[in-house]
C-alpha cells in the first residue's frame, strides 16, 4: 500500500488524469443511466437508497414478493449485474477525480498527500457495494425465508456505501477549495517578493 500512495503521488500525470477523467465521466454517466433504467422496468416498489437502508428483512420480503407477484424479479437481477458495472465506472471515477484533484497542489505539498490518501479511501465504497450485492444474491435466493440478520448485513453495508460517497465528493470539493486558496496564497507572495526585490534595486 505504501508503494502504491508513493506512486500515486506523482503518476499518472496531471495530462493522463485529466483525460481519463473525462472518459470515467462519460461512462459513469452511461452506466447510472442504463442502471437507472433497469430498476425502474423491474418495478421495484420503493427507490433503491431506500430499500438498501431499511435494516428490515420483513420489509425487504415484502418487496421481493411483490416483484416474484409481477413477474419482474428476473429484470431486478439483470439489474444487480449491471450494478457491477456501475461500481465499476464510480471506483475510477471517484479515484481519479480526487488523483486529478491532488495535482492541484506541489508535488511535496502536504495537501497532495492528504487528496492521494483520500483517493485511496474511496475505493472503500465501492468494495462495500459489491459486498452488498454479493449478500442481495444470497437473499434474492430465497426471498421469502433468506436469514432476518442478511437484511441487517445488507443494510450496514449499504450505509458504509453511501458515506463513503459522501466522503470522495466532499474531499473533492474540499481539496478543490483548499487548493485555490493555497494558490492564491503563493501568488500573492511571489507578488509581494518581487515588488519588495524592485524597491531594494
Amino acid at each position: 500500500m505504501a508503494a502504491l500512495f508513493t506512486y500515486l503521488l506523482h503518476r499518472p500525470k496531471t495530462l493522463w488524469l485529466g483525460a481519463l477523467f473525462t472518459l470515467a465521466l462519460v461512462t459513469n454517466t452511461l452506466a447510472t443511466n442504463w442502471l437507472n433504467e433497469s430498476y425502474a422496468l423491474s418495478r421495484f416498489p420503493v427507490p433503491y437508497f431506500q430499500a438498501q437502508l431499511s435494516f428490515n428483512a420483513t420489509q425487504l420480503k415484502g418487496w421481493y414478493a411483490q416483484l416474484v407477484e409481477w413477474g419482474t424479479m428476473d429484470l431486478y437481477l439483470r439489474t444487480q449485474f449491471i450494478d457491477h458495472v456501475f461500481i465499476l465506472t464510480v471506483l475510477v471515477l471517484h479515484v481519479v477525480a480526487l488523483l486529478w484533484a491532488s495535482r492541484l497542489f506541489a508535488a511535496n505539498h502536504r495537501g497532495r498527500r492528504i487528496m492521494v490518501g483520500a483517493a485511496l479511501l474511496s475505493a472503500i465504497a465501492p468494495i462495500a457495494d459489491t459486498l452488498e450485492n454479493l449478500v442481495s444474491y444470497v437473499m434474492l435466493a430465497d426471498p421469502a425465508g433468506f436469514p432476518d440478520s442478511l437484511a441487517l448485513l445488507y443494510s450496514s453495508l449499504a450505509a458504509i456505501k453511501f458515506a463513503m460517497f459522501t466522503f470522495a465528493y466532499v474531499a473533492l470539493a474540499i481539496g478543490v477549495v483548499v487548493a485555490m486558496v493555497v494558490g492564491l496564497a503563493i501568488r500573492r507572495r511571489q507578488r509581494s517578493a518581487r515588488r519588495g526585490t524592485v524597491l531594494g534595486a
